[in-house]
């Protein structure tokens, strides 16, 4: 089973605000298709198509969870006194 290499790019210069704002690029490749130096392009992880899915899976699961909490907290926001019982 082939494997993938996850690459954490670096964050362009006007990527950042501030002191908590970061924007990190990852691209993923087949190991048998990678041509990068690992020297100058260090690999976070090697995984195969399985772990790849679960990882994307994990992943939806956490982005999907935090748009539901912004949204409720948007929508709890918006409640006036006047709408509670």
């Amino acid at each position: 089973m082939d494997t993938y290499n996850i690459y954490m790019d670096e964050a362009a210069a006007d990527g950042l605000n501030g002191d908590t704002d970061l924007e990190v690029n990852f691209r993923v490749v087949s190991a048998s298709e990678d041509e990068g130096n690992a020297e100058d392009d260090a690999v976070i992880v090697g995984l195969d198509l399985i772990d790849l899915m679960n990882l994307r899976d994990g992943l939806q699961v956490e982005i999907d969870s935090f748009t539901l909490l912004a949204f409720e907290a948007t929508a709890m926001s918006e409640v006036t006194e006047e709408d509670l019982p």
